[in-house]
């Protein structure tokens, strides 16, 4: 995983802060919101769902941000999230790797997500079973 983030980071670290926030085509993303998702994604699926830690999150955001969030903190937001997983995957014991893990889901991230209002009312969260840790 810190190979993973070590590239994001160069990555990053090429590109200006107006570069990370463009969007090549109306309903493209752009660097910055691929970031803040991979940050949201990986709390939600390690610290809150693994480490018990309340949600902290609001998907639609990660997306809505336009800028004014810099590479720098966008590089700390990363690496503070990877912090909080690091510790929880480290403190992982034996019987941990068998248990069932409820990711939560806001009902309007679900929606969109599923684009199903019906699916939505009757699954509002995802098990996984953690399997190999």
């Amino acid at each position: 995983m810190n190979k993973q983030l070590e590239r994001i980071e160069t990555s990053l670290n090429r590109l200006n802060d107006e570069q990370i926030w463009s969007r090549l085509q109306p309903g493209m993303n752009s660097v910055g919101n691929y970031c803040l998702h991979l940050a949201g994604n990986e709390y939600q699926n390690l610290v809150t769902g693994i480490g018990f830690k309340p949600l902290l999150r609001e998907r639609s955001v990660e997306f809505e941000t336009k800028g004014g969030i810099t590479r720098e903190q966008l590089i700390a937001k990363l690496r503070h999230v990877r912090a909080e997983s690091t510790m929880i995957l480290s403190a992982l014991c034996e019987d941990d790797l068998s248990r069932e893990v409820t990711l939560p889901y806001e009902l309007t991230d679900w929606n969109r997500m599923n684009r199903s209002e019906d699916e939505a009312k009757d699954r509002m969260s995802i098990k996984l079973c953690v399997l190999y840790w």
